[in-house]
Parts: structure tokens; sequence; C-alpha cells
């Protein structure tokens, strides 16, 4: 085992150091025993130093980074609130990012640094995302603010197997939101601005994004190139990006590893020629590129992606330009190892391993699959055209060798792969347009306003909005005609390590014909059709929640499913795919269907030997006993008397209502409840 990461030393190191992560993750209440463990293992590695045991020292050094790992992870935790968030109300935050402008308020990122506890105000914990009514005085990162109102926690999962946003923003350090009206809060000083480096790029971002906005028409083109090559939060609409999504393409509207990775090959081309002028001649071209490479990722606002693309392509660029015998796979083990020691608990998100693992594979098999066939054609332009395409290909199946198993156990969706490899390389083409005519227009814009040539970056601004017209042009196009998404796909996390560990073994196989590595793939692609032949037991079940204070009935019986919801629903299919399409993965839906009702009527059906009746509109009780009454934000007044004659009944109230209204009208409760009135705003779906 160690002979083969002899070539690969940060490979064994990465992977270590990952066991720990995943160590601390599951079990996170062994940090003090391990701090002795970590201690006795130091001090063997020295005593065992001046015995040159080689065996010995290499099996404690592979005991010591994993225990290292965990105590990193644990020194990395985020500390918890140190308060209630229902029973506080009174704050002093700091504001610790750039506003965000919008249309009616200001999104600040605040950390609290105080609260008030009954009298006394005590240190406080934590960070928030608040919008502020807009008023005449504007913070700015460094502002203190004191503010009186309740902070909402982000909702928990309505339905199964649904996203939780709450457990996502509380890995970032937010704790909840909340929109804060002008008369709840004072701005306590007048922050100076602090003009750090961070400062200078987001003024630029913002001055490139208004150069933008004058040279592009309004529309889908001018939010896709802000986002694409700036990183600027825009409205792109739920059409635009199920239209990425569906062609595997959503990637893209990141700035991430194919936008730094494409500025890295224009730049190695154009300061290529430095390479070649000895010591010196390297020693600026790594200088220029990593001013160039981090310049961009400040301009695109240092998000995760960029900052993870920026550091991988740095110390690739380390490599190309110092070391003579350089090792792909070496050099992303490094990679990914100082971001891991810098921020562990990167190691679950989604972001961080599709984008590794995508490189992973392009360094393992494009070049190996690109060489299997060569093109060799009398005329010169269909050669160019068929190699460049073949190689393409290569870059796009290498990049899914490792990645499409994660992206079906993450979103439930997979584009066609005929379709995905069809079109592929078209993308690919025309968005390497899109962006190479982006980042001339950016690198352009300083030099052209200097010399007062706005009408050439008037012309460049309308051939970059050319560009993405031809790029949306074909995509949307190709997705109205051959829809080409897989949906409702499920795959379970034990089948993306065995699939993991079958590449792995395979690859193993391919290099050291090992006979072992082909029985373990042999064995492991036995265990994954037992697994599949396991049936699995399906029964009728029904979900009852709430969507905007009206309720929402999904029922799913075997590969179909029906929902009963609000006429509003229609027009949002976000929250359909947020919401429904991972319960209905997970359940083995394949079809639905969609009953939208009229919010100003009322409605019932029987279910299981059960009466549920939605109100829309005050009503008095029929007879009969045991109904389910769901009851929408439209119909408790301030008064509904007509409640109290739903006796015998399961009353839920869609939305819940502000402590007063709630003691109001509770005493027109009915006095003989089959249970406790309940929120269904406030609670998972309720599973019939």
């Amino acid at each position: 085992m160690y002979s083969f990461f002899l070539r690969f030393p940060f490979l064994r190191i990465a992977i270590l150091w990952m066991i720990g992560i995943c160590m601390y993750a599951y079990f996170p209440f062994f940090s003090t025993p391990f701090i002795y463990v970590l201690m006795a293992l130091w001090m063997a590695i020295f005593i065992g130093s001046f015995f040159k045991i080689r065996n010995f020292l290499s099996i404690l050094f592979s005991l010591l980074l994993p225990i290292a790992s965990y105590l990193n992870a644990g020194f990395n935790t985020r500390a918890n609130l140190n308060f209630d968030l229902k029973k506080t109300n009174t704050f002093v935050f700091e504001v610790i990012d750039f506003p965000e402008n919008k249309p009616k308020s200001i999104g600040l990122i605040v950390h609290c640094i105080a609260f008030l506890d009954q009298k006394n105000w005590k240190k406080g914990s934590g960070n928030f995302k608040i919008y502020l009514q807009k008023t005449v005085n504007k913070p700015v990162k460094g502002s203190r603010l004191l503010v009186q109102s309740t902070l909402i926690p982000f909702p928990q999962p309505s339905f199964p197997f649904e996203k939780n946003w709450s457990e996502y923003f509380q890995a970032k350090g937010i704790y909840g939101s909340a929109f804060i009206a002008k008369n709840s809060f004072v701005l306590l000083n007048d922050a100076a601005v602090n003009k750090s480096i961070v400062y200078y790029f987001h003024i630029w971002q913002s001055y490139l994004a208004q150069q933008l906005e004058l040279a592009m028409h309004r529309g889908i083109n001018l939010d896709v190139a802000k986002t694409m090559l700036l990183g600027v939060k825009s409205s792109i609409d739920f059409e635009t990006m199920s239209v990425y999504s569906s062609l595997g393409a959503i990637h893209i509207l990141s700035v991430s590893g194919l936008h730094v990775g494409l500025l890295y090959a224009g730049l190695s081309f154009i300061f290529g020629f430095l390479l070649r002028k000895g010591r010196y001649g390297k020693i600026l071209f790594f200088i220029l590129m990593m001013i160039l490479l981090w310049a961009y990722a400040g301009i695109s606002g240092f998000s995760d992606p960029v900052l993870r693309s920026a550091w991988m392509f740095s110390v690739m660029l380390f490599a190309k330009a110092f070391l003579h015998h350089q090792n792909g796979i070496n050099t992303w083990a490094f990679s990914c190892f100082v971001l891991l020691v810098c921020k562990p608990m990167a190691l679950f998100e989604p972001g961080f391993q599709l984008s590794y693992l995508a490189v992973l594979g392009l360094i393992i098999f494009q070049q190996k699959w690109a060489s299997l066939i060569t093109i060799n054609l009398p005329y010169k332009p269909f050669q160019f055209i068929l190699s460049n395409t073949w190689e393409l290909t290569c870059v796009a199946l290498a990049a899914q060798i490792f990645t499409w198993p994660l992206i079906i156990y993450y979103f439930y969706q997979f584009p066609n792969p005929f379709w995905f490899l069809l079109l592929n390389p078209i993308l690919i083409v025309l968005s390497t347009i899109s962006l190479g005519t982006g980042f001339l227009f950016i690198s352009a814009t300083p030099i052209l306003v200097f010399l007062k040539l706005d009408f050439l970056l008037r012309w460049l601004g309308l051939l970059l909005d050319f560009s993405f017209s031809m790029l949306h042009f074909v995509m949307f196009k190709f997705v109205y005609l051959f829809h080409p998404i897989l949906p409702f796909l499920k795959i379970h996390l034990i089948e993306v390590f065995v699939y993991f560990l079958l590449v792995t073994c395979l690859w193993c196989w391919l290099i050291f014909r090992k006979r072992m590595c082909l029985s373990l793939a042999i064995f492991l692609i036995s265990f994954e059709c037992i697994f599949h032949l396991i049936p699995s037991r399906s029964h009728p079940q029904s979900f009852l929640s709430q969507y905007k204070g009206y309720p929402i009935f999904v029922m799913i019986s075997g590969m179909k499913s029906y929902f009963f919801a609000p006429d509003d629903l229609r027009l949002d299919p976000l929250w359909i795919q947020g919401h429904l399409s991972p319960l209905w993965a997970n359940m083995g839906v394949r079809d639905t269907l969609g009953i939208y009702y009229e919010p100003t009527k009322n409605y019932s059906w029987p279910y299981k030997n059960k009466k549920f009746i939605l109100l829309n509109k005050a009503a008095i009780r029929p007879k009969g006993y045991g109904a389910t009454v769901m009851v929408s934000r439209n119909v408790l007044m301030k008064k509904p008397h007509w409640l109290r004659t739903w006796d015998h009944s399961t009353i839920l109230i869609t939305k819940k209502p502000s402590s007063y209204f709630q003691y109001l009208w509770s005493t027109y409760y009915p006095k003989h409840v089959i249970q406790e009135v309940d929120f269904l705003d406030q609670r998972a779906a309720i599973l019939y």
C-alpha cells in the first residue's frame, strides 16, 4: 500500500486528513482523549526517529494525521448561539460584509455583538441575515446597529428528503434572518469605510457591473453576464436556471473552476514565452499569473468556489513554473489538503466535492482517453474540428466520471447522457467564446474609459450580448425540443461509495494488474446487483403541509403522485423543485399530476377512511365526526365565532399568527377537539 503512495505522498496525507474530519463530524465528543493520544504519538515519533525504524514511523505518522485532523476540525467549529431567538428581541449588530442593495431593502450580513437579557446586556454570538427598510442613513461594512426585532430561524424541512436550509446556513455560521422596519433600528455609528484591498475589489466589481449594464441590453443576457463574469447576485429567472440545469451547465452560472481555468489557460498562452527565458523569466511568469488570477478572484467576490479554484490553479502554477517533475494527482492532493486544514467542514459541501472530483477525473482520464483515437484527415479544417470535438467530449466524460453519482445524490436529476454528449462540445465552444469576450470586456474597460473610447466599449458590449444570445438560443431551442433531463433519480449513499471503490479498483488493476483488485471489483458489481434485486416495499402515503398560508396535500401511490395545491403554485416551479422533487425521487415517483384549487372556495375529500375539509372562507361544521379541518390564511378574522362549531375535529391552521391574535383566536377554539390545534407552517409535513 505504502509503495503506491510513494508516488503521491500528499494523496496519502489528504486521505488520512479526510478520515479525521469524518471522525469528528460523527463522533465530536473525543477531543480531550485525542489530545493525550496526539502527545503520545509525537513522543513516540520523536523517540523512533533516533532508531530509524521506517515502518514504525510510517504507522505512527498514519495514526497522527487523523487525530490532528480531528482536533483541527474541533478548533475550527463555529460556536453555538448563546441566547434563545424566541425570547430575545433587542440586539447590537455589526455589519461584517458589504451591503447588498435590493429594490425595497438593503441586505446585510451582521454579527451579534450583544443582546439584552431582561435588563442586562450580555455578549452575543452568531451571524444573521437581515434586511433593512431603506433610509437616508445607509450602513456600511463596520457599522453598528441597535435593533429591536424578532429574529426568525431558518425553516426546517416541510417534506421528507428536502434540503435542510437551517443546517446549511448554520454550517456557515448564519442562524436566522429578519426584515427590520426603519423605526426598529438605530445606526449607532457612522463607521469609516475600511479601505482594505477587499473594499477596492468590491468597488471594481460594482464599477464593472455598471459598465456591463451600460453596454448590454437589459434581460437574460445581462443577468447571466453579471453572474457568470463577476459573481454579482442578479435575478436570473427560474426558466433560465432550469435550462442550464437540464443541460448539466449550471456550474457556468457561478464563477468557479471553469472560469478561473479559462483565465489561467488564456494568461498562460499570453505569458508562456516567459517560461523559456530562464530562471528570472519563470519568476516573472509566476508573479504576473498570481497577481492576475487573484485579482480576478477578488473582483468576483472571493466566494468559496473562486477561492478553491484560485488556490488549486496557484498550486498548479507553482509546480509548472518551478518543478521539473510534477505529478497532477500529488498537486491536486496538496491543494485539497491545505484547504481542508483551513476549512475542515468544507469536505461536506457539495461544491467542494464536485469541483475536486471533476478535476481528479480530468487528471486521471482525460489525456488517456483523448490519446485513444487519433484523427488524421487530408482536409485540415475537418481534422481540426473533429479532433477538438473528440477532446472536448473526453473533457466532459472525464469530468463526469467521479461526479455523476453525487449530482444524482444531491439534486435527484441528471442530464440525458446522449443529449449531453451530443451538445456538450457545442456548449463548451459557445460558453468559451462568451467567457473569453467577457474577460476581454473586463480587461479593456479601464483602458477604453481612460482613453475616452466609450464607443469601442459599447461595440464590445454588443459583441458580448450577441455571444450570450447565441449561447441561449442553442440552449433554449434544444431544451424545448428534446427535454434532455432525467428527473426523479435516486441513488443511495452506500451506492456512491461502492461506485467510487469500483472505479478505484478497476484503475488500480489497469495500472498494477493485481488479481486482488479485479476480484474486489467483481465483488462490488455483484453487491450492487444484489442490492437492486431486493424489492422495496411501497404503500400509499400522503403528506399535508402549507404553501404561503394555504394547505397543500400530496398523495403518493406507487409510481404516481397527485398534489392538491393553491392556484398560485402554478407560477412557482422553484418551490416544487425544492420541496417536492426530493420527495418524489426518494419515493420512486415517475408521474405527477397537480390539481389546483381557487383560494376563495371550500373543498372536502375522503382519504383512508378520513374526511379532509379545506376552509378558504368561514363555514359551520356539517354533520359528522372526526374531520381534519385545514384553515387557510384567508379565513381567520378578528372574531371567528364559527370556529366553535367544529367540535370533535382536528384543527390545523396553516400560518401561525402573532401572539396577540393567537391568544384571541384560542378563545374561539372548539371545546372538544381530537387533538390540540396545530400550525402547519411551524412543523414538518403530517404523514397519513
